[in-house]
């Protein structure tokens, strides 16, 4: 990343949290301390650190990126974020930028069919190629031209749906567009449990909604979430708890319930595995932060 675009994101970037920049859809983090390990829904989106590193962990998978990779999520991916080092002479930048389906789907038809070798394994880090960077850089110049935002921005994330699905691993960007591609029914899948959080997931059915058998669809389901159907609905359901939790208006036995667990036992076990804290202490902590 070209060091006067960092130096101008710095000169007014909150610090240690997430915000929505003036173009819609394109959200920017920066730490200038480390951080605990911090766990959230990454919704479908393309990461850049366009500074320092910052380690993701998906399930037991762990996984580096820094500025010559980018991060491809392609269904709400619950995950966790680690920054080890941060500070304020060099802290850590990262870049995000929501996945626009009905854009995607537009810029690929406008290009000619190119044939990837296929990897079978449909893996969030991708290496981060010259021109996909250059045209985030332009995206983020534009900031300081709030008046062609409108206009301008549109066209530059054209550029960048272009780049990234001529990038070699192209073709997992293509398959979230393309009807009846093993992605594009897997968030199908995803799309339903978040609706859907409360309610125990059966396997078959799933599969069968999907239009996929059940081997199948557990195999494609794994590669793309790095969990199965199962783990992915507790992760969803402990997030979205912990969201209920910070606003500090239920019981922790109600939001239990709410979030489909029927042992509020359990849920606390299976909050503190994932937060190492239990409910009640991390609302307080929450609460204080």
């Amino acid at each position: 990343m070209n060091e006067t675009t960092t130096a101008q994101l710095l000169t007014w970037l909150p610090k240690n949290k997430t915000i929505e920049s003036a173009i819609p859809g394109l959200f920017f983090y920066c730490a200038d301390k480390p951080s605990k390990a911090i766990s959230y829904i990454q919704e479908p989106s393309i990461c850049i650190v366009l500074q320092g590193v910052r380690e993701i962990y998906l399930g037991a998978d762990c996984q580096k990126f820094d500025n010559s990779n980018l991060m491809f999520c392609p269904v709400n991916i619950p995950l966790s974020m680690h920054i080890k080092h941060a500070s304020v002479e060099t802290p850590v930048i990262v870049l995000s930028m929501k996945l626009n389906l009905v854009m995607i789907s537009e810029v690929l038809a406008k290009i000619p069919p190119k044939q990837h070798a296929i990897d079978g394994h449909l893996g969030i880090k991708w290496q981060l190629d010259d021109t996909i960077l250059v045209a985030f850089e332009r995206l983020i110049n534009l900031l300081d031209y709030p008046n062609d935002i409108e206009f301008l921005a549109s066209l530059i994330q054209q550029e960048i749906y272009y780049r990234l699905l001529s990038a070699q691993q192209g073709y997992k960007l293509r398959q979230l567009v393309v009807s009846g591609s093993h992605t594009h029914r897997i968030t199908q899948a995803t799309n339903w449990i978040k609706a859907h959080l409360s309610e125990p997931v059966v396997i078959e059915d799933l599969a069968s909604r999907c239009g996929m058998s059940v081997s199948g669809f557990h195999q494609h389901f794994k590669e793309i979430t790095q969990l199965s159907p199962l783990q992915y609905q507790k992760s969803l359901r402990l997030m979205e708890a912990r969201q209920l939790i910070q606003l500090c208006e239920q019981q922790i036995a109600q939001i239990a319930m709410q979030v489909g667990y029927e042992s509020p036992s359990q849920f606390s076990r299976e909050y503190k595995r994932l937060f190492r804290v239990s409910p009640s202490k991390d609302g307080k902590q929450l609460l204080t932060y």
